[in-house]
């Protein structure tokens, strides 16, 4: 969480920064229809296991406000424990995304793949040995955010998310509408 501390001290900052840019610009502006975003985080699963997360996603509009986003994420908590989470989204605009902060709503499932070692001691000898580890499994996540525009296409994005593999995930993403909003 620690990370996620400091991502949200960094998005603050930016839009302090960026404000005073937006207001000279015109305020007439269409909807997004394409949008790509970097995501930076922090995720836990259930038993408290912290990962620091960094992906990629393509937001596409259907309509004015609802959009189809698939994401790619890296996981890792350690050498020894790293997932990729692929997953497919949908999201829903609340506010006008014509707008300068637009509440969105954003629900969606997908397969995790993990990869890692666990260091264990035998049970009758003592000697320590090593299990690799590999599975795939689903996810499924649903929450919300802000996307918040420093320019008439850059924004940054604080999320949370609570779901399935992981439990609990925050993030600022970082993102940038390559059709629309001009």
């Amino acid at each position: 969480m620690i990370f996620s501390k400091y991502a949200l001290a960094v998005g603050v900052l930016l839009v302090a920064c960026a404000t005073p840019l937006f207001a000279q610009q015109d305020q007439q502006l269409t909807r997004p229809k394409i949008e790509g975003k970097v995501i930076f985080g922090s995720a836990v699963f259930g038993e408290d296991l912290e990962h620091t997360l960094v992906g990629g996603a393509v937001r596409v509009y259907v309509t004015k406000r609802f959009s189809i986003e698939p994401e790619y994420l890296y996981l890792r908590r350690s050498k020894d424990d790293q997932d990729h989470l692929a997953q497919m989204n949908v999201a829903y605009d609340f506010t006008d995304p014509t707008k300068r902060v637009v509440a969105y709503g954003i629900a969606g499932a997908g397969v995790l793949h993990n990869r890692g070692r666990v260091f264990r001691s035998d049970f009758v000898t003592g000697a320590p040995s090593v299990r690799e580890i590999s599975f795939t499994t689903w996810t499924a996540s649903a929450g919300g955010g802000l996307k918040i525009f420093l320019t008439k296409r850059l924004f940054v994005s604080p999320e949370l998310r609570v779901g399935r593999e992981p439990t609990f995930r925050a993030t600022i993403n970082v993102g940038y509408v390559f059709g629309g909003r001009r």
